[in-house]
């Protein structure tokens, strides 16, 4: 496993690193959650993602309880700003940004956690509208003067919201960036390298379609679709990546070069795929350990400019 230094945080975190979106999924054996957080930590991941509302806070409670056993040092973020419960019977997420909801939701984040004080704590997904609107700062700054959180941040909605955030003084994002979506290069991420911004990649997989188990022409099985494009849009993203495939070679597989492309770049600290089994972790896990060749970033540039003439992502 590498490390790099997340931003001007001065925390040192693991390049791959855990997003825990699936951990605590109803419907799913307990027990089959804390021995994928243990094997994170043996293989060196010391940095995870959550937030209040994946799973109703149960994501959040397997990671305190398995991190408050390990005698190594972790980093841990979360967010806020969804009710715990906020899917409840389809209906729409209950978004709350305002300090009061804030305020009252940190202790149990914390009580889940196990921790005294959160490493990185991001709103979840709002709007520039809603940054500009919502008086959430005045929760963040009480809460980093009872030194409940140390560093802020957002999970970004869109890039605007990433670039707002930065120009008001962000320490960290966590974003969409991809082999199959690398606009973030356009503006964001060269505006978060000159502010020394800690980068965090969620999704680098593209929602699994990079693991290249999805073909183009193919039907996605219902239960797959989750938050993935459908139709022509993701019949474009399938036979893109099919033009990925050389990318796929002994000692490499597609996945392992997706991630390995995000942190190619140097305003990147760390990638966060999410992993629902030990399998994919230790699949996901070796990405660390190399680099893309030049050749092999030279072809995706080349790709990447075709792809911006046709103007679709």
């Amino acid at each position: 496993m590498r490390y790099r230094t997340f931003g001007r945080t001065g925390l040192n975190v693991s390049t791959v690193s855990m997003g825990t979106n699936r951990l605590g999924e109803a419907g799913v054996d307990p027990s089959v959650w804390p021995p994928i957080v243990e094997r994170a930590l043996e293989l060196g991941v010391n940095f995870f993602d959550t937030s209040i509302s994946y799973n109703e806070g149960r994501s959040e409670a397997i990671l305190g309880q398995v991190i408050s056993r390990w005698p190594g040092p972790t980093v841990i973020a979360t967010k806020g700003g969804y009710a715990i419960d906020y899917i409840v019977s389809g209906a729409q997420p209950l978004r709350d940004f305002t300090a009061r909801a804030i305020l009252e939701d940190i202790d149990g984040q914390l009580t889940r956690l196990r921790r005294d004080s959160i490493d990185m704590y991001m709103l979840h997904s709002p709007s520039v509208n809603i940054l500009e609107t919502h008086d959430w700062a005045t929760a963040v700054d009480i809460l980093k003067r009872q030194a409940k959180i140390r560093w802020f941040g957002i999970s970004t909605s869109d890039h605007a919201s990433g670039i707002w955030s930065i120009e008001h003084g962000a320490d960290l994002l966590q974003i969409e960036y991809d082999l199959l979506n690398p606009t973030a290069e356009d503006e964001l991420l060269p505006l978060a390298a000159r502010h020394n911004v800690g980068i965090m990649a969620r999704t680098p997989l593209a929602r699994g379609l990079l693991t290249g188990k999805f073909k183009a022409g193919e039907a996605i099985p219902a239960d797959q679709h989750w938050r993935r494009p459908r139709g022509d849009r993701l019949q474009l993203r399938l036979e893109r990546v099919e033009q990925l495939r050389f990318l796929e070679r002994s000692g490499q597989t597609l996945a392992q070069a997706a991630l390995r492309f995000v942190l190619a770049n140097p305003a990147v600290h760390c990638v966060v795929p999410g992993a629902r089994t030990v399998q994919q972790l230790e699949s996901n896990a070796p990405a660390a350990d190399a680099e893309l060749e030049g050749e092999e970033l030279r072809r995706i540039e080349q790709l990447h400019a075709a792809w911006r003439a046709q103007g679709r992502w």
